[in-house]
């Protein structure tokens, strides 16, 4: 996401596009803790990562190494003595070779297409004569650029204003001739500062779209490039959520998951035990191969109670055995007959003076057996649990989240911003075919997009609740508007919280990239613990300390899930999240104008993994790894697994 209102002047076409190169022009390693994956390298830097002297000594080295002022082998030694010996000269300088994963897509098409308009393309970078050779061994979008310079040429570093007087001196280019691109947002102001049009880039999302966009406005006529795989701005924006960008990359062993419900255990960990007197009947069930409005429904029936009287502190898995807590709204006697259902066990009940609410448990635990995966690789994904364990996990929203078709995110945001016709159009008709949608509901989507809401109403499948009867309301002559409200409040927040979820992946990827997920930064907004409490750092706070007690697990940063009456924080994260925001097709501004906009909340960013271990193991099915742990509220399963054994194979969701 670029800022679009920050430019100086009026938009003129320049005589020279300027760019940084890594999070610009080639994907980089954020942090350590990314590149250490990058390169194969054990990460043991937690200690020297939050001791604020030694992490100032490596940014002072850093900064010699890139204006020439130290040797490589020199870098090497020295930093290895500031990481207070947890890594070797070698292993540095293994990440250091592995700190660049190759270009963004579709740059070198956009460069090419720049200089074909008759505007040069420059470079001003800070980095070093190591990397500055593997880009032109291996960049084709670098190798397109015609002027370059670099901090380790020019003996200066970015932000200082002496290295953009440099740059200007030896291109002969003045202030005004030049469109300066960078994703860090102090060499933007220092460039601004100089008379230079500059524009910030997103590198979590496509900077080739964000300098085509800019260009255009400009006046410059290039082609904009294809969308990055992120939502893109607009509420209409037909793509994928932002799926979780993994901290330890992990490329093997891979394996495949809900095979069978026993492959997939979840027990609820209650937060209180019932007291045993009041008008809520709590439930312990186990159920196996269940949805959870089945259970739900299940449940109701039998003791003669609307669903809505049935609470519960968290929905579960439907294909999986789990053991989970509700509460029945039972003033009178309990039915003489036992609920007995094939999929459904109750294990024992209790009364309690309060409804079992969304939330009321201190965490799950999970045994899980990942199949069709070699057994005998156990010992690196216990290396990766243990590595989770010591530093948390990121706390990313899972694809659960955001529906059959991964499509939640844009139905949020369209309630969000009551635009129905669109929700509708999306939901029911063929579309556009940016997001696919099950073959069995063609006939029902063309016959809807021809406006025979009545012939729709019958093609629909089983499991195409919200899709008949959004269908049958136009039939019936509904506004779209109506259709959808019809619904019930159920789904319409589903989909906002997918919405909001989108948002928070987003935050989460953009500070995984820049390594600050689990490092508080002025600005942040911070949990104490496991609690809803939370606090802002400000200026006068003492952030080293609050650092150590992030460390400890005694904070954590979080991220947002956007709403009216959600605590903001300040400075760079509230840029940030106002951008992420606007990507995923709300603006902040729309979102406060907003009639029925969530109220919002705060989410951890890391979560806490406890309980781990992992082993081998064969039965009559064949050989599998076997997982046990536990997780906060709200934490996916499958997002820690996929950091330990990369990306899985969902049985159940493949079949769908």
């Amino acid at each position: 996401m670029s800022d679009t209102s920050e430019m100086n002047g009026a938009p003129r076409p320049p005589r020279v596009l300027c760019l940084d190169l890594g999070g610009v022009v080639v994907r980089i390693c954020r942090s350590w803790q990314e590149g250490c994956a990058a390169a194969g390298v054990p990460f043991r830097a937690e200690a020297a990562e939050s001791d604020p002297v030694l992490v100032r000594e490596r940014a002072r080295l850093v900064d010699m190494y890139q204006r020439g002022a130290l040797s490589h082998t020199d870098f090497l030694a020295a930093v290895a003595d500031a990481f207070g010996g947890a890594h070797t000269p070698e292993e540095i300088d293994r990440v250091h070779r592995a700190w660049i994963l190759g270009d963004y897509s579709g740059m070198r098409e956009l460069l090419q297409e720049v200089q074909s308009l008759g505007i040069r393309v420059a470079c001003l970078s800070n980095t070093n004569g190591v990397h500055w050779q593997q880009m032109l061994d291996t960049s084709d979008a670098f190798n397109t650029i015609e002027i370059r310079h670099a901090s380790h040429l020019l003996g200066r570093n970015k932000p200082h204003a002496d290295i953009y007087r440099a740059f200007e001196a030896a291109t002969g280019f003045q202030a005004a001739d030049i469109l300066f691109a960078d994703d860090l947002r102090e060499n933007i102001d220092a460039a601004r500062e100089l008379g230079w049009s500059a524009v910030h880039i997103d590198h979590a999302g496509s900077p080739a779209e964000q300098i085509a966009r800019w260009l255009k406005t400009c006046g410059v006529p290039v082609h904009i490039p294809s969308a990055s795989p992120l939502m893109s701005a607009g509420a209409g924006s037909r793509s994928a959520p932002p799926m979780p960008r993994t901290l330890l990359k992990a490329e093997g062993p891979r394996g495949r998951i809900k095979v069978r419900p026993e492959d997939f255990l979840v027990d609820e960990i209650p937060l209180y035990e019932p007291s045993g007197e009041g008008e809520h009947l709590f439930l312990s069930v186990q159920k196996r191969d269940m949805t959870h409005d089945e259970l739900v429904k299940t449940v109701a029936r039998h003791f003669g109670v609307p669903p809505r009287d049935v609470g519960f502190a968290g929905r579960k898995d439907k294909h999986a055995i789990t053991r989970q807590l509700l509460s029945v709204n039972l003033t009178g006697p309990e039915p003489a007959a036992q609920l007995t259902h094939e999929r459904l066990e109750v294990l024992w009940t209790a009364r309690h003076r309060h409804k079992l609410r969304l939330g009321h448990l201190a965490g799950n635990r999970f045994v899980i057996r990942v199949r069709e995966v070699d057994p005998l690789q156990v010992p690196s994904v216990h290396k990766r649990l243990q590595h989770i364990t010591r530093i948390g996990m990121p706390n990313a929203f899972g694809y659960q989240r955001f529906g059959n078709r991964q499509d939640g995110h844009l139905l949020g945001a369209w309630c969000v911003l009551e635009k129905w016709d669109a929700l509708v159009d999306h939901l029911i008709a063929l579309g556009d075919g940016g997001i696919p949608f099950p073959a069995h509901q063609r006939a029902a989507r063309e016959a809807c997009t021809q406006g025979r809401f009545g012939e729709a109403v019958p093609l629909w499948g089983d499991e195409d609740h919200a899709e008949r009867r959004v269908t049958a309301a136009l039939a019936r002559g509904a506004k779209p508007s109506r259709a959808v409200k019809d619904l019930g409040g159920d789904h319409l927040r589903f989909w906002t919280s997918a919405w909001q979820s989108a948002v928070f992946n987003r935050v989460l990827n953009a500070r995984l990239d820049d390594g600050s997920w689990n490092i508080p930064r002025d600005g942040d907004v911070m949990q104490i613990g496991d609690s809803s409490r939370c606090f802002l750092i400000s200026a006068d706070d003492d952030l080293a300390e609050i650092r150590a007690r992030s460390a400890a697990f005694e904070t954590t940063t979080t991220g947002p899930l956007p709403g009216t009456s959600v605590r903001t924080p300040t400075g760079i994260t509230a840029d940030l999240e106002r951008a992420m925001m606007q990507e995923c097709g709300v603006s902040a501004e729309q979102l406060a104008r907003a009639p029925h906009a969530p109220t919002g909340d705060r989410r951890a960013l890391r979560a806490t993994v406890r309980s781990t271990s992992v082993e081998s193991g064969v039965d009559e099915h064949g050989g599998f790894i076997l997982l046990r742990f536990e997780l906060p509220p709200g934490s996916y399963a499958t997002t820690l697994l996929t950091e330990l054994l990369g990306p899985l194979t969902d049985s159940v969701r493949d079949a769908d």
